[in-house]
């Protein structure tokens, strides 16, 4: 699941499209029926818990605000959350009616379709954005109720034992098997082998987008532009793994069953209820792992080392690991402050950034000028400020051959004026 989105911060960026609650009320009752009825369209037989679904994919994306700078990232993020929800609320439904019975499962109250002004009265309530009324409370709590509620009063009716202890039973076997066959297959081995199915899902941010990937344990992944984020259809409580190719923040979830686990290059990084950042692009060779919250453990072959908060760790090649210089933690961290970082690079590295951030595909007609270094920090809002930075470090000027975007020698420019 991917939705575009600045770095992280703690501000809401001006011209969000949730900038304040009247916006949000706004976008919500503009987008209520059409995210309801794809709601309605993923959840199947479940589709009266369309509006609870919408409802709380707003209430996340009023959480994750700060990140919006467009009304096209917002929705982007609010399909993936109700593609997400609408399988979250399935599996929900699924566990309860495997409890019930088929029997009684055609027996379970229907619930009350609900209108705009009814969810909007939900979420307002639950993000306290106005004051709450006993009715409003009561009315809001009864909702969240509701779907359960009917399957709890078919439970509390007479049923031979027999049958739902032959489920427990199962169920039972079934997941102690699950445990078994991971740990005889080995942790390592289920991982690769879930990461590289073809049924693992992929989430990819173009250039010049960052994406939003929201994980179903709750992990927040923050992916730069040209980032591949791989992960296992079957992530949850036995396998909490996933692959990058590029650059991400993890906003970790903790959780009591199993730590996460970031594979980066030929780095392994374990992390419970942590923020970090990790690059790991595969034209680059080295991966650097920063953690900005809680600790993490960073492994490549058979040597592991432990990684504080405001520390990082950076892994070369060859396995090798060290403690990477500040210069190096800035060129891997900077974008998460709108900030893009090249220290001593030369420009033939420096292009592939320009056409990765800014969207600037930029030739080079004069090959020896390729070798030239970079040294340079620019906002990534800027474009300009960039190809300012660029021009001033390698001495190159900016122009254009026909329809082509080209650096050029600046001192040869210089020479050609000067006669």
């Amino acid at each position: 699941m991917s939705a575009s989105s600045p770095p992280m911060g703690s501000n809401v960026p001006s011209g969000s499209p949730l900038g304040d609650p009247t916006a949000l009320e706004q976008y919500f009752r503009a987008h209520f029926d059409d995210l309801a009825q794809e709601a309605k369209a993923h959840l199947a037989d479940a589709a009266s818990s369309a509006p609870r679904v919408v409802e709380g994919a707003f209430r996340h994306a009023w959480e994750e605000r700060q990140h919006f700078h467009t009304p096209q990232e917002l929705d982007a993020f609010l399909h993936e959350e109700v593609r997400h929800g609408a399988a979250r609320e399935k599996s929900r439904r699924a566990g309860l009616h495997r409890h019930d019975g088929a029997a009684t499962r055609a027996h379970a109250p229907a619930v009350p379709k609900l209108d705009v002004d009814q969810s909007w009265s939900h979420v307002a309530h639950a993000l306290h954005l106005v004051p709450d009324s006993g009715t409003a409370v009561q009315e809001s709590a009864a909702h969240l109720r509701h779907d359960a509620a009917g399957h709890v009063a078919d439970l509390a009716k007479p049923r031979a034992w027999k049958a739902p202890l032959a489920i427990g039973v199962g169920a039972a076997i079934v997941i102690a098997g699950g445990i078994w066959y991971l740990q005889r297959l080995g942790d390592e081995g289920a991982i690769q082998k879930a990461l590289a199915a073809p049924d693992a899902r992929t989430h990819i941010a173009a250039p010049r987008q960052l994406a939003i990937v929201s994980l179903d344990d709750g992990t927040k992944v923050l992916l730069t532009p040209e980032s591949k984020l791989v992960v296992p259809k079957n992530y949850g409580e036995l396998l909490r793994a996933v692959k990058l190719e590029g650059a991400a923040t993890f906003t970790v979830a903790a959780a009591e069953a199993r730590p996460f686990e970031v594979r980066a290059g030929n780095a392994k990084v374990v992390a419970t209820g942590t923020v970090l950042t990790v690059r790991a692009f595969p034209t680059e060779s080295v991966v650097v792992v920063h953690v900005k919250q809680g600790s993490v453990s960073v492994q490549a072959g058979d040597s592991i080392r432990q990684v504080a908060e405001n520390h990082a760790m950076l892994v070369a090649r060859s396995g090798a690991m060290r403690e990477p210089t500040p210069t190096e933690v800035q060129e891997a961290t900077s974008w998460d402050d709108h900030t893009l970082t090249i220290s001593n690079r030369q420009l033939r590295e420096t292009l592939p950034q320009l056409k990765r951030w800014y969207g600037l595909d930029i030739k080079v007609p004069d090959l020896t000028l390729l070798d030239r270094p970079v040294t340079m920090q620019a906002s990534l809002e800027s474009p300009q400020e960039a190809l300012n930075a660029i021009e001033k470090s390698a001495n190159v000027k900016f122009g254009y051959e026909g329809q082509s975007m080209v650096f050029r020698d600046a001192a040869v420019k210089k020479a050609a004026k000067k006669k």
